[in-house]
């Protein structure tokens, strides 16, 4: 596994393309903040590809240039004592574990696609803690599970990305999937605060699919997608796009948030 198989997800910071009106920029004081946690030498050549092309630096810039946060955001990789990603609402961490790095790699390290498979969880682990962070931040409101929400942004900021974004998101798809065959459901699967990982297998599918039905119509032909769900997933991604891009537009420099659609007739 190369470096730049994980660099390729540098690219997928499109928080913040949006069509809202211009007006008068919200206030900020905190940036997004890179930062190269030391690594032990098993870990020092990752690390070191890492700060060369820049990962984390790319992302942050991008989101600087994209929203504007009350506080600091920092965006860091470091050894966690398991694989693993995180967000620490005290420090206001998202935090990429090098231990995740060499698990995804062990495991995939033969698999047709690995490459992508690796790169596309990482990122995709980094997108969904990022959520996350921009939902404690900027004080987001949430309607239902928030690990669920966070699973719609990190898909968003992929497919913003095109051909590139895209095939990160079917790595992370691949990710859940072989999770599901080789962890068998108990009770307190059902009790975890995020979905079932096959739910999140055929989440990210419909919103790849939905975005643009005829970019990947295989998913259904072959069997991916059951075809009730399909049916919607045009319907469910455009919402979910335009939830978040509302929800974000208030943070954007220099814009301001939609007006909201005036009520029905005879309301109220």
């Amino acid at each position: 596994m190369t470096i730049r198989a994980v660099f390729l997800g540098a690219l997928a910071m499109a928080a913040c393309r949006g069509t809202a009106e211009h007006g008068p920029e919200p206030p900020a004081e905190g940036r997004f903040v890179a930062h190269y946690g030391r690594a032990s030498p098993e870990f020092e050549e990752f690390r070191a590809g890492l700060v060369a092309n820049r990962f984390l630096d790319t992302i942050a810039i991008r989101l600087n240039d994209s929203l504007r946060i009350p506080r600091d955001i920092t965006l860091e990789t470091a050894h966690c004592p398991e694989p693993n990603a995180s967000y620490d609402r005290e420090t206001r961490r998202v935090t990429l574990c090098y231990e995740l790095f060499r698990e995804l790699s062990e495991k995939f390290a033969r698999e047709v696609g690995g490459e992508y498979l690796v790169s596309g969880t990482l990122v995709f682990a980094l997108m969904h803690e990022l959520g996350h962070a921009l939902i404690d931040g900027l004080e987001l409101p949430t309607v239902g599970r928030e690990e669920d929400a966070v699973d719609q942004l990190a898909t968003i900021l992929l497919l913003n990305q095109g051909p590139t974004g895209d095939s990160l998101a079917f790595g992370a798809v691949g990710w859940f999937a072989l999770n599901a065959a080789r962890n068998p459901l108990d009770d307190m699967a059902f009790a975890d605060h995020h979905g079932l990982d096959q739910q999140r297998v055929y989440n990210i599918i419909c919103w790849i699919y939905g975005r643009d039905p005829d970019r990947y119509p295989e998913v259904v032909k072959e069997g991916w997608l059951p075809d009730h769900r399909a049916e919607g997933c045009q319907a469910e991604y455009l919402r979910l796009a335009r939830s978040w891009d509302r929800l974000l537009a208030p943070h954007r420099p220099g814009v301001r948030a939609p007006p909201a659609p005036p009520p029905p007739v005879g309301s109220g």
